[in-house]
């Protein structure tokens, strides 16, 4: 646990940056998230609610470089710096799209493919 937790995306001075050329980075922050579903929801928390099909939904985002693994790749990062629970399987895979077609739309490259910050980006959650 991270009780200094500060998590990126948010404002300007803490900005995202897209995933998209690293699949074992993607796995890592997705394994990362699904092992605080578990530590905190159960091992069952995908089938836990009666005809709900969960997954683990994570904050920053898997494609993103500040997802739930960044601390590994980075060890000046703080650990736990991210958010994740369980979510209906539908509202995740929605979520999901609707990032991938922002990315898209927005010619949103992968954010240090080159070694620079570009194309840093920020979301509101409400």
């Amino acid at each position: 646990m991270n009780a200094s937790k500060a998590v990126p995306g948010f404002d300007l001075k803490h900005t995202l940056h897209r995933l998209q050329h690293d699949g074992d980075r993607v796995k890592a922050n997705r394994r990362a998230a699904i092992a605080t579903c578990v530590k905190y929801w159960g091992a069952d928390y995908a089938t836990s609610v009666p005809g709900v099909s969960r997954e683990c939904d994570e904050y920053p985002f898997a494609s993103t470089y500040e997802g739930a693994a960044q601390s590994k790749y980075d060890q000046t990062k703080p650990k736990d710096n991210f958010s994740a629970r369980p979510l209906p399987r539908a509202d995740n895979g929605a979520g999901g799209s609707i990032l991938k077609i922002f990315m898209d739309r927005n010619r949103i490259l992968d954010g240090f493919s080159s070694g620079d910050d570009i194309d840093a980006y920020v979301v509101s959650i409400s």
